[in-house]
């Protein structure tokens, strides 16, 4: 397992635990983040590939296939919802390369941003968003399910086909740039809706 370099007492001035904030830039930074959450339909999903000999079923491992890259990081775009409490929602088929990344390594980021539209998008609210991704069962993937259709009913089509599930953000953490020099870690608490 990589060594752990989340922020804490050696984090750079610009990486200041949310806890270290002053109150009103706290409260904005929140707000930020849950309304960029809800907003945005889609995300880029951050894996890691996954190490060879790990294709999905009916793909072949190697030649033209992302084994040679096992450990390196994959960004895919996804759709996602939000379950009741904020946790981001994802409908993915097994064929996809990320989810074969995922079923190797839980451990993901999601960046939502909300950039279009500006002249510089440096200057517009992005918010990577870390976690472990899982897929659901029983009443937990309907209640997924539900939730990822009201958003998203065109998934309607393909949302019960065999090869997909409904997986799970359980966010450990994020990080906010709300424009220059506006930067904030955040917990999962931070997010919550």
């Amino acid at each position: 397992m990589p060594p752990d370099t989340s922020p804490g007492r050696d984090a750079p001035a610009e990486a200041t635990p949310s806890a270290d904030r002053p109150p009103d830039a706290l409260a904005a930074a929140r707000e930020t983040a849950r309304r960029l959450l809800a907003r945005r339909p889609q995300a880029t999903l951050a894996t890691l590939v996954a190490p060879s000999g790990m294709a999905p079923s009916g793909q072949e491992a190697g030649g033209g296939d992302a084994a040679p890259m096992g450990g390196w990081p994959y960004p895919s775009l996804v759709m996602v919802a939000l379950d009741d409490v904020g946790r981001p929602l994802l409908l993915l088929s097994e064929l996809a390369l990320h989810t074969r990344n995922l079923r190797q390594d839980g451990r993901a980021a999601l960046l939502f941003e909300d950039t279009s539209g500006l002249e510089n998008p440096l200057t517009g609210p992005r918010l990577s968003v870390m976690g472990r991704i899982a897929p659901l069962a029983g009443a937990e993937a309907e209640a997924a399910r539900a939730a990822y259709l009201d958003r998203h009913p065109s998934a309607a089509l393909y949302a019960d086909f065999p090869d997909f599930r409904f997986w799970r953000m359980d966010i450990t953490q994020a990080h906010l740039v709300a424009g220059f020099g506006r930067i904030h870690w955040l917990t999962a608490a931070d997010l919550r809706a």
